[in-house]
């Protein structure tokens, strides 16, 4: 199945793709199956990336948790953003 999957570099991930992680700081669950990977060569790591169309609200629950949630879909591009600012400065 992977070998039909998109693959980007962090630099070139479209706005409507994100990580299971992003789309849990903004509230959401996927729907459906990953539908590309972003790789980071010099990390030697590969994340999934879901479709935000393909996803939907996530039931509140009661309880404390340190992960800020709720942030919006521009929150989490500007996010990524400074990320791949950062990830350049590193690279050089």
């Amino acid at each position: 199945m992977t070998d039909r999957l998109k693959h980007y570099l962090p630099e070139d991930v479209p706005d409507n793709l994100f990580t299971q992680n992003k789309l849990n700081r903004m509230g959401l669950v996927q729907t459906s199956e990953h539908v590309a990977l972003v790789s980071y060569p010099e990390q030697k790591r590969e994340y999934k990336l879901f479709d935000i169309n393909n996803t939907r609200k996530r039931k509140k629950q009661q309880g404390f948790s340190l992960v800020e949630r709720d942030l919006t879909v521009e929150q989490v591009l500007e996010e990524r953003k400074r990320e791949l600012e950062v990830r350049k400065g590193q690279l050089g």
